[in-house]
């Protein structure tokens, strides 16, 4: 496996390890910073393309948008 290879790998590791602590904490002030960032930062580094930088951004949207339904119904 090349380095950059390794890179893109440990990127989306990390990402997808933001992502579920967001899910874990979505509704809580600044849930989605550490993800928001992971994701930033990874694409500042190219270990992850513009593509899969707004992959990963429209996964953020898509889980406080199943949160906002389920949130509302429960109050």
């Amino acid at each position: 496996m090349s380095l950059k290879q390794r890179d893109h790998d440990t990127a989306v590791g990390w990402i997808n390890a933001e992502l579920a602590e967001l899910r874990r904490d979505v509704g809580k002030p600044n849930a989605s910073s550490a993800a928001r960032s992971a994701i930033t930062l990874a694409f500042l580094l190219r270990a992850i393309s513009d593509t899969e930088q707004r992959e990963f951004q429209a996964r953020i949207d898509e889980i406080y948008a199943d949160y906002k339904p389920s949130h509302a119904t429960a109050a």
